[in-house]
């Protein structure tokens, strides 16, 4: 009699346990389900106020890249910072290309509107190529945070012949959001063009000085 009634208790302590482990799989298999969203970032296409520049120097050819990101931040998931030590890396929001390709073509977009000029190669380029700047940049940081800022550190170096190199450091960030990441990638957007107008300004002033020597 005691055998039957342990019996008949160990089934229906199994059943809710089974219950349990087919809504954990069937949770899991909806969330793999979701339509994974594809991101690219874009650069703005303000004009700034013109430094106007010789016709000859428009025809010096700018070298764009590398562009390096640390491995952290290059991969398809977008990332989060949830502190200063501890990222959030999302399966459902990714980049659409990786991201050094994304800022190095959304830069050589941008930057003629800036120079008045359309030649611009992007790294890597033929060993032939003649390049009379090369501008190449170390991203940092380039992220939201918590707090929903975004937020874009960079060190980027100017190479001409003959002449020292130039090496500034840029630091930017935008109020964005902690959660809608289509806003996310506009903050972040925003942050880019930024970089790319501290670029352009002053690789338009070198240009101005070098074709006064």
């Amino acid at each position: 009699m005691s055998l039957k009634i342990n019996c008949i208790m160990s089934k229906k302590a199994i059943f809710p346990l089974s219950c349990l482990v087919i809504m954990f799989f069937l949770s899991a298999c909806m969330r793999s389900n979701k339509p994974v969203q594809f991101y690219r970032l874009n650069a703005g296409t303000t004009m700034l106020d013109s430094i106007q520049l010789p016709e000859s120097t428009n025809q010096a050819v700018i070298g764009l890249g590398p562009i390096r990101i640390p491995d952290y931040l290059n991969r398809p998931q977008m990332v989060v910072a949830i502190s200063d030590n501890q990222y959030q890396l999302s399966e459902e929001h990714r980049w659409a290309e990786r991201l050094d390709q994304n800022i190095s073509l959304a830069l050589t977009k941008f930057l003629p509107s800036q120079l008045g000029s359309n030649r611009i190669v992007r790294y890597p380029w033929a060993q032939r190529q003649a390049i009379d700047y090369q501008v190449s940049i170390d991203i940092i940081e380039f992220n939201i945070d918590g707090l929903g800022q975004s937020r874009l550190t960079a060190l980027w170096l100017i190479k001409r012949k003959d002449q020292p190199d130039l090496s500034r450091r840029f630091n930017y960030q935008v109020s964005a959001s902690a959660t809608d990441y289509e806003m996310m990638v506009a903050a972040q957007s925003v942050c880019l063009t930024k970089l790319g107008e501290d670029i352009a300004v002053t690789l338009k002033q070198l240009m101005k000085v070098d074709a006064g020597h």
